[in-house]
């Protein structure tokens, strides 16, 4: 904790202390807790008390995150105290309330006048017990909703925050800013991962998450089942691999094809299916798909594999297979799964009650999104994966 008074701050300008800065403000997207490391060297650059951030979802019903630099000076019971009290009274936070449009940044003495604010209830009861007294914040935001206010903090006896400070935080703001759009695309792909792994459970097909160098970050109870019986997968340094070095060399061939696939940028993601004899009576199916980039270009820690094991014995329907393996809509797991059992799209739209024309539309989004330039390719396509996984 550092305590110096912010009027002897010379490093302000010291662009080796600017630099550190803006790593730290990068490597918190990526951070167990997010740009702790940032908030504690800026408190320490500037001199202050504490620093923190309140990271917020403009979605109705998603509670904020809020992240310090230290942990405030406070029992737990106390802390939990004053978290109701700010649920109840957070509207009358002086600060918050201007801090709310792009570009905005303040100082508490700003808002609101000590004599007037000393009778704030917001104050008194959220931000005195924490020794609170003097605050500058800003609010910053990324286009994908998350929004927020960082701030920096100093307690009784020290003077306002001034120039220095704040021009600091407004050359930070664009890293900041940024470093905020790869933590919610961070965000948005672990809840993608996690919804891919639990449908996956829900379907009783092992499910691998691989990082761009074939280590498994994420799977499954039935993956993790399987690993555990010990005859059929297993890791290697961390790397998902086949028992049988024959087949395991042609996974490995594969994983390696889908990730250049992904690293390539080409449209539409890699799948690929194969059969695997696990012994006389048993054979395993495995599908591989990449795992879309999108616009985030991250090292070996992303996701950037996924691999589905089944044992063969897969009793769901086929239309429920095809929707969850190729991330379809259910109408147009539909048609895919209609025209893999032999109907032509004239057909096809008889029995969905459409034209023709918007079934060949349909079908055309369905290649898309699966990787494939022909019907008969989808078809192709869907037959062998769901008669490996099925």
């Amino acid at each position: 904790m550092v305590n110096a008074s912010i009027l002897d701050a010379p490093y302000l300008d010291d662009l080796p202390s600017r630099d550190e800065l803006i790593r730290l403000i990068y490597q918190g997207a990526l951070d167990k807790v997010p740009f702790q490391a940032f908030l504690r060297t800026l408190a320490e650059r500037i001199g202050c008390l504490n620093a923190g951030i309140i990271l917020r979802l403009s979605r109705h019903g998603t509670p904020p995150i809020a992240i310090w630099a230290f942990k405030p000076g406070l029992s737990d019971e106390e802390a939990r105290r004053i978290h109701e009290v700010h649920a109840s009274v957070g509207h009358l936070d002086p600060l918050r309330n201007v801090l709310a449009k792009k570009g905005a940044i303040q100082t508490l003495d700003e808002v609101m006048p000590r004599a007037e604010l000393e009778q704030n209830r917001f104050y008194r009861e959220v931000l005195a017990p924490y020794g609170f007294y003097r605050m500058l914040g800003m609010y910053v935001r990324e286009p994908g909703g998350w929004e927020g206010n960082i701030g920096v903090v100093n307690g009784p006896g020290t003077a306002d925050f001034g120039e220095r400070e704040r021009q600091l935080l407004v050359d930070l703001r664009p890293h900041i800013e940024q470093a905020l759009q790869i933590f919610a695309r961070l965000r948005h792909e672990e809840s993608e991962v996690q919804a891919l792994i639990e449908t996956f459970d829900r379907l009783t097909i092992a499910t691998y998450i691989l990082d761009g160098d074939g280590a498994v970050l994420r799977t499954n109870s039935a993956g993790r089942q399987l690993l555990s019986a010990a005859d059929i997968v297993t890791t290697r340094d961390s790397r998902l691999a086949l028992i049988d070095r024959h087949a395991d060399s042609d996974l490995q061939d594969t994983l390696v094809a889908a990730r250049h696939h992904r690293d390539s940028g080409t449209a539409g993601p890699f799948v690929h299916a194969v059969r695997v004899d696990a012994d006389s009576e048993r054979h395993v199916g495995l599908l591989v798909r990449s795992i879309d980039s999108g616009a985030l270009q991250g090292g070996g820690s992303m996701p950037a594999t996924v691999v589905y094991v089944s044992l063969g014995r897969s009793t769901q329907p086929l239309e429920r297979l095809v929707m969850q393996l190729f991330e379809l809509t259910p109408s147009e797991a539909h048609l895919a799964t209609l025209l893999a059992t032999g109907f032509s799209l004239a057909e096809a739209a008889g029995k969905l009650g459409l034209t023709e024309n918007t079934v060949r539309t349909y079908c055309k989004t369905i290649m898309s999104k699966v990787g494939v330039g022909r019907q008969a390719d989808l078809v192709a396509l869907i037959l062998r994966s769901v008669a490996v996984l099925g």
